[in-house]
């Protein structure tokens, strides 16, 4: 393992952590050890699926999509650009926090 990896390793495993941590909030039954594939595809399945009394719908659908496409970019790239994957987790944790953000922009618990 080079340097650049082994310094991305902890930052990459606390990502989806806390994106399997966001999965669940939104009442998804993640399997431990989840890949980022499979949060992809929880985080679609609930883009798919969002409350119709939910204030900001679209918005948070639009969220979550893209949270879904820098999940897949992240797996795609697996650990040959341990940096770029970073930012695409990163990106992907972003955008699911947008999505539980209330049209206020305060964030909901």
């Amino acid at each position: 393992m080079n340097a650049l990896t082994a310094s991305c390793s902890p930052a990459r495993s606390r990502a989806v952590g806390e994106l399997a941590q966001a999965a669940a909030k939104w009442g998804c039954d993640v399997p431990d050890d989840p890949g980022l594939i499979e949060l992809a595809d929880l985080l679609a399945l609930v883009a798919g699926h969002l409350p119709e009394d939910l204030a900001a719908r679209a918005e948070a659908a639009t969220s979550l999509e893209m949270a879904v496409e820098h999940l897949r970019a992240a797996d795609r790239l697996g650990g040959l650009l341990p940096v770029v994957t970073l930012h695409h987790l990163r990106l992907a944790l972003q955008y699911e926090r947008n999505a539980r953000q209330d049209p206020t922009g305060r964030p909901e618990h």
